[in-house]
Parts: C-alpha cells; sequence; structure tokens
C-alpha cells in the first residue's frame, strides 16, 4: 500500500485540478452566453459586436467596422494593430469585460478577433491567455501607452472621412493635447464663420465629448485628463488655407 500511496495523491490531485478546469470552462462559457444575449452591442465609431463563440478551446469576438474605418490598412499592419487591440483589452475599466478576460486567462483558453467590412476580406487576430494576463492592469492601465497605442492605430486609419468635405488627414500627440487635423472643402465649409464662431462651435464639441457613451471614446477621454491633456480639432479650408480652431482643455473633458 505505501508504495501506492505517492501514485494515489497525484491521481488525485491531477482530478482536483481537472475539475477545477472544467469549473473554470463552464464559468466562461455562461460569461460568453451573457455576452451573446446583449449582441449585437454598439461600439461607437468602431462598428458594433456581431456575437461571441467558445468552443471550450477557443473565445472568439465577431466585430463589423463601419466605413469610417479602413480594414485594408489594418490587415496591411496587423502587427501594430494587435498590439493597439491587446492594450484595449488589458486597459478595459468595464467590469464584466475584464470578468470576461479574467475567465479567458483561468480557463487558458485563446482569444480569436475576427473584423470584417463590407467588400473586404475579414481579418482576424490570436491572442494567447498568457498574452491576456501578463501585466494585466488592476484599473485603467499606462495612460501614456495607451495614447501613444491609439495615436498609431489611428494612423493606419488616414486619411479618415467624417462627412462630406471633411476629411481627417492627420493626428498627433504631444504633451498639452491630442489634436485632429481636418481638411475641409470650402464649397461646402465656410471657414471664414466656423473661425468666427469659435466659441460656439467650442461649446457644442465639449457638449459632445463629455455626453458620449462610446466606451472606446470615454476610455479616451480619461486616459486625456490623466495626463493633463486637451483636445484639439484643427479645420482647414482646401482653397484658402485658413484655420479655425477648437481647443478642449484637460479640465473640461
Amino acid at each position: 500500500m505505501k508504495s501506492i500511496r505517492p501514485y494515489l495523491i497525484s491521481l488525485l490531485l491531477v482530478l482536483t485540478l481537472t475539475a477545477c478546469q472544467n469549473d473554470y470552462q463552464k464559468h466562461l462559457r455562461l460569461l460568453v452566453n451573457s455576452l451573446n444575449e446583449e449582441c449585437p452591442i454598439p461600439l461607437g465609431a468602431i462598428g458594433h459586436m456581431d456575437k461571441a463563440e467558445y468552443d471550450g478551446a477557443t473565445v472568439t469576438f465577431h466585430y463589423t467596422l463601419t466605413g469610417v474605418f479602413d480594414i485594408q490598412s489594418f490587415s496591411a499592419n496587423q502587427e501594430q494593430f494587435h498590439q493597439y487591440m491587446l492594450d484595449n483589452y488589458r486597459s478595459n475599466s468595464d467590469e464584466s469585460f475584464r470578468q470576461l478576460i479574467g475567465a479567458i486567462v483561468k480557463a487558458e483558453a485563446n482569444l480569436k478577433v475576427v473584423f470584417s467590412s463590407q467588400n473586404c476580406d475579414p481579418i482576424t487576430l490570436h491572442f494567447t491567455s498568457q498574452e491576456l494576463s501578463d501585466n494585466m492592469p488592476t484599473f485603467m492601465g499606462d495612460p501614456e501607452a495607451y495614447l501613444q497605442s491609439s495615436l498609431q492605430a489611428m494612423k493606419l486609419q488616414l486619411p479618415m472621412t467624417y462627412s462630406e468635405g471633411m476629411v481627417c488627414s492627420r493626428v498627433e500627440l504631444d504633451s498639452n493635447y491630442f489634436t485632429y487635423y481636418f481638411d475641409c472643402d470650402e464649397n461646402l465649409f465656410d471657414i471664414n464663420e466656423m473661425e468666427f464662431s469659435a466659441t460656439q462651435n467650442h461649446d457644442a464639441v465639449r457638449e459632445m465629448l463629455t455626453s458620449s457613451s462610446d466606451p472606446s471614446f470615454v476610455r479616451m477621454m480619461n486616459m486625456l485628463k490623466e495626463t493633463n491633456r486637451g483636445l484639439r480639432y484643427l479645420y482647414t479650408g482646401t482653397t484658402s488655407g485658413k484655420e479655425a480652431l477648437v481647443s478642449i482643455e484637460s479640465e473640461e473633458l
């Protein structure tokens, strides 16, 4: 009997670990099912999440991107996009989403993220449970790293058409502001009126920012406040070269 005791202890340990792993998988399946009940989930400018799946080994998120995003640019720069999405998942402050990511890690599952867009082939990113668990922040991550990652991801999408005749051609981040640069078709926009109405435009933009419920946008606003930065929108007439500037200070966000 003494000779088989170590074997029995090892067997019990394996059975216990297996039972725990099965419990983690069951919990993860419940969270994925709960997420699916909320789908489709609007994600502001990015588009929406269509559904989530779990096959016992991999969780899959399916997203549909809107026309604002250039999926071909993402496809050509998947390494940067991979890091951008990983930073977003690690720094997400939504408690239910953090529970889901934590459950993926505990179940030792991988994460697959599929992005689809009209008239383009889907692109797929893969994340290991180890990637998701490494240095996972307790709250919102490193604000500076998040903003730098967001900047690089936005640059991949440029130029972006926000409305007919208004195109964002450049984004920059310095020590004071995150700045969007817009080229405005002066056949559609009166740059002189935009400059004259700077105060009213400031109030309208500030209202839009502070009332936004887009989780990714709210997160960015929080990161800007954490680093004492504001937002700037610089509009330039494509014919005259005249400019209209709207600045939102950090304390106004």
